[in-house]
């Protein structure tokens, strides 16, 4: 009788633990959002580095640093302002350029060699307030902006304001979670979330 009344209490306790467990992991689950639950292609920045090559050409391929506007100098074309696109993008802008009267059907492939890391600033009611850099897809939301710092505090209204480099601010309820996914935070970004009563 002992024997039972031992097991009946390790399975109790074991039901306990299962269901306290699926509890929290629930609660986390709507309070944390999912970092990183879209990739996108990677898009190429000033300060990037890359490769261009073009089948059949090779007087014409080059290694390049994209400068601070965005531009790569490319043999026979010139400036090429690349920022912005994609590495397929990229190689089909290059291509229309040598069709331009140098080449009648080019094949380019862009490679990215060297990936500038942008930040962003995320203070006040955090879990983590700290510089983060943005992921290699260099595109982040806001939404995941704050999963990355480990989600709101219990202080925080969830009222953000991001002040952009430019000097520009927009504030963001990001309780909405549709705003919040949608908005995408720029290098530089500081991201301050606001306390309660603020």
């Amino acid at each position: 009788m002992k024997t039972m009344d031992v097991r009946n209490c390790f399975w109790a306790v074991g039901m306990l633990a299962v269901v306290a467990a699926g509890r929290l992991a629930a609660q986390q689950a709507t309070e944390l959002p999912v970092v990183g639950a879209q990739v996108q292609e990677y898009r190429l920045n000033a300060g990037d580095g890359i490769v261009v090559q073009v089948f059949e050409e090779p007087d014409l391929d080059a290694k390049v640093k994209l400068s601070e506007n965005g531009r790569a100098t490319l043999p026979l074309i010139g400036e090429l302002v690349l920022s912005g696109m994609g590495v397929k993008a990229a190689a089909a802008a290059i291509e229309s350029a040598y069709r331009k009267g140098y080449l009648v059907k080019p094949a380019v492939t862009v490679t990215v060699t060297e990936k500038k890391r942008e930040r962003f600033n995320l203070i006040g009611q955090v879990a983590k307030p700290n510089a983060y850099y943005f992921p290699e897809s260099g595109t982040l939301t806001l939404l995941d902006a704050i999963g990355l710092a480990g989600g709101f505090t219990r202080m925080a209204n969830q009222k953000v304001v991001v002040t952009r480099a430019s000097g520009s601010v927009v504030k963001i309820d990001a309780s909405d979670r549709t705003e919040a996914l949608k908005f995408r935070l720029l290098p530089g970004d500081t991201v301050d979330c606001r306390e309660r009563g603020f």
